[in-house]
C-alpha cells in the first residue's frame, strides 16, 4: 500500500500501524488538558469525549471549568455542515455558531485531526502524499469533494514531530474570514489497540509565525478503534 509513497510517509505508516493491525475507519477518543478563549486569556480545565471519523465528520463532546465558571457543549461536522453549542453552566447559550464559515472551518479540523485515525492516511482511502523533504511530507485529504492538505513534521523512527496546515477561521485583525496557518506539536505518543499516535499536544492558530496563539493543550487517556 505505501511502496510508492515518500519516504517520510512510509517511515510514519509503519512506525503508526502495527503490521497485522485490522484498517479501523473511526476512533472513540478520550482526552483531558486546557483550553482558553484568546491570547493573553486565563487557561481552563478541559475533559472531553471525542468520535472521529475522516473524511465524514466528528463529535467533539467537552466539559470546561475555571473555578466556578463551567461551560459544556460540543461541535460535530458531518453531511457538510459544522456547529458549535456551548453553555454556561449547561444552561446559558454562550456559543451558538453555524453557517458556511464554521462549516468549512470544521472540515479543515477534521482533516488535522486525521493524525489520531491513521489508517485514514493510506492512500487506499484517497490520501494523497507528497515529497517535500527527507524529514516531512504533505498529505492531501478529499472532503465532500474539497481536497485539504496538511503538512507532517516526521523523526527518524516515524514519529510525528508536528503537523500544519491552512485552516478557515476568523483569528484576523478585523476578525473576517480567511485561511490561517494552523499547527500543533506532538510531545508524547501512545499505542492503542496497535496504532501509534500522538497523546500529548498543543495546537494553536498562526502556526510557524511570530504571531502565534496557542489555545488548546490535550493529553489522550484512551482511544477505541472501530
Amino acid at each position: 500500500m505505501i511502496t510508492d509513497l515518500p519516504d517520510p510517509a512510509q517511515r510514519y505508516l509503519l512506525h503508526a500501524i502495527k503490521p497485522g493491525t485490522p484498517l479501523a475507519r473511526s476512533v472513540r477518543l478520550t482526552m483531558k488538558g486546557a483550553f482558553r478563549s484568546k491570547p493573553g486569556a486565563d487557561w481552563m480545565h478541559m475533559s472531553a469525549e471525542q468520535i472521529l471519523a475522516p473524511p465524514q465528520g466528528f463529535l467533539w463532546k467537552a466539559s470546561i471549568k475555571k473555578g466556578i465558571i463551567s461551560f459544556t457543549g460540543a461541535d460535530y461536522y458531518t453531511n457538510n455542515e459544522g456547529f458549535t453549542l456551548f453553555r454556561l453552566w449547561g444552561l446559558i447559550p454562550i456559543v451558538n455558531s453555524r453557517g458556511t464559515d464554521v462549516d468549512k472551518a470544521a472540515a479543515g479540523r477534521l482533516v488535522a485531526e486525521s493524525i489520531w485515525i491513521p489508517a485514514t492516511l493510506l492512500p487506499i482511502y484517497g490520501a494523497k502524499w507528497q515529497p517535500i523533504d527527507d524529514e516531512s511530507a504533505k498529505v492531501i485529504l478529499t472532503v465532500n469533494g474539497n481536497p485539504f492538505e496538511i503538512t507532517l513534521s516526521i523523526n527518524p523512527d516515524g514519529s510525528l514531530k508536528n503537523l500544519s496546515t491552512p485552516r478557515w477561521g476568523n483569528q484576523t485583525d478585523d476578525r473576517t474570514f480567511a485561511f490561517i496557518p494552523f499547527g500543533g506539536e506532538f510531545s508524547q505518543e501512545q499505542t492503542f489497540e496497535g496504532y501509534t499516535i500522538p497523546s500529548k499536544i498543543s495546537v494553536g492558530w498562526w502556526f510557524g509565525t511570530d504571531r502565534y496563539y496557542e489555545f488548546f493543550r490535550a493529553t489522550i487517556a484512551n482511544a477505541e478503534f472501530r
